[in-house]
């Protein structure tokens, strides 16, 4: 079984491979990164496609095959292959290991002949992600029968055979006409109200709090306060540095940088920014908490001496004591517990979810300054394209399209007031026309 694994180079750059049993990075998958990734793909967006060639293992270990042996050969894969191929990329991972580890323990045939096996067993995934899958899997399959067979004396007539394989392949890819026709905002994050409760119950003081530790409390509380306050990527919140948090005459800001590859992160997967590096305003009293944060409890936990990370770990028995706050731990550790206490309101909360509560707010108070503006000259209002760019600067977006997109929300309230402001002014006329009857 393969696994995936990152790796820190010198320098601190990411460099992720995947890994056989032992442990030992593949070579064909490591070659193909270096050469065809790592000059122009990201840590995660490497690791995202190297999911897909282990995909690309399960159907070689069901179907008992090596296909890179074959490779060395002169054998390609056949109509039959690539269409098995196809719908092997349709399924979940997860569900296609789960059967096979089970399987490996009894006596079965092979999964291509069996009938035994139907594919209402298996969960799916949508189709874009199965294109994906096959678009990735064509390339290294190409890269590595070249990389094979490139001294053969008759690698010319070869090389036609590879390109008709991967073409093959690729033809085989669903169609996906584009993105979901369901835009509803109440489909992309739950209701602000249920964040809104979601941050009463992790105040410190609160008797619904689900962690124990008084200092554990105080980190997680702003941890939480930051995402709610600034509507950062939880990427963008366990990436910042304690010097990320300012203080000055214009006010509180956090510091938003793009710093991938950096030397001074101990962890093998870092959390990045994804998006613009920027600063964003936030109420004097969560930087006062945060500076607490750092000089009262951050400072007094060994381990933090040898980093700039501002979200560490607390736990003494934990071996990364002091160390930064991975993502699997704030996904498991932190934001789990926050929300499994009380399920039925706080099932649908996820990190992305804060992203859209924020822009939410921001849409309020636009409303409400450009409401004080008709009463007061003093004010200036704010027109739809000032709006853009605002919300463009506090998300780091380049495109003007995402504005739009976590604006959905607001603009389908918006929409519905008009509708039932509408529909109560057509009622009254009813009524005045009936009266005058």
């Amino acid at each position: 079984m393969v696994k995936r694994k990152n790796l820190i180079l010198a320098g601190g750059e990411r460099y992720a491979t995947l890994t056989d049993a032992n442990g030992l990075p593949d070579f064909w998958v490591t070659l193909f990164v270096t050469v065809m990734l790592r000059p122009s793909h990201k840590q995660n967006a490497i690791l995202n496609i190297l999911q897909d060639f282990a995909h690309f293992r399960i159907w070689e270990e069901i179907t008992q095959r090596d296909v890179l042996s074959e490779f060395g050969e002169g054998r390609f894969l056949s109509n039959t292959d690539v269409t098995a191929l196809r719908d092997h990329c349709a399924f979940e991972s997860r569900s296609l290991r789960k059967w096979l580890n089970v399987s490996s323990q009894k006596s079965v045939v092979k999964f291509s002949r069996s009938k035994a096996i139907k594919s209402g067993q298996f969960r799916g995934v949508s189709k874009a992600h199965q294109s994906n899958r096959m678009t990735h899997i064509a390339s290294y399959l190409a890269f590595t029968a070249r990389a094979i067979l490139r001294q053969r004396p008759t690698f010319s007539d070869l090389d036609t055979a590879i390109s008709d394989m991967e073409a093959r392949i690729l033809r085989q890819r669903p169609r996906v006409t584009g993105r979901s026709s369901n835009n509803d905002p109440e489909d992309k994050a739950p209701p602000p109200k249920a964040f809104e409760s979601l941050m009463k119950t992790i105040e410190v003081d609160s008797p619904n709090n689900p962690y124990k530790n008084q200092n554990i409390r105080f980190r997680n509380a702003l941890m939480f306060k930051v995402m709610y306050e600034t509507g950062i990527r939880s990427g963008e919140l366990l990436s910042l540095y304690v010097d990320d948090v300012m203080l000055s005459e214009n006010g509180a800001k956090i510091n938003i940088e793009r710093r991938h590859d950096d030397p001074y992160d101990t962890r093998a997967h870092q959390p990045v920014v994804k998006t613009l590096g920027r600063k964003i305003p936030i109420p004097s009293l969560l930087a006062e908490q945060l500076r607490e944060y750092i000089m009262q409890v951050r400072a007094r936990i060994p381990g933090t001496g040898g980093h700039p990370l501002l979200f560490v770990t607390h736990h003494a028995a934990r071996a990364h004591q002091g160390a930064p706050i991975s993502d699997s731990a704030f996904r498991h550790r932190i934001l789990k517990r926050a929300v499994e206490g009380n399920s039925e309101l706080f099932e649908e909360i996820t990190r992305h979810g804060f992203r859209h509560t924020f822009n939410y707010k921001i849409s309020k108070l636009i409303d409400e300054n450009n409401e004080r503006a008709k009463h007061d000259a003093k004010i200036k209002p704010i027109s739809e394209q000032e709006e853009i760019q605002i919300r463009k600067y506090l998300n780091g977006w380049r495109s003007d399209g995402s504005a739009a997109t976590y604006n959905l929300r607001h603009t389908k309230e918006t929409a519905d007031t008009l509708l039932r402001e509408d529909a109560q002014a057509q009622l009254k006329h009813i009524k005045l026309n009936r009266d005058e009857l």
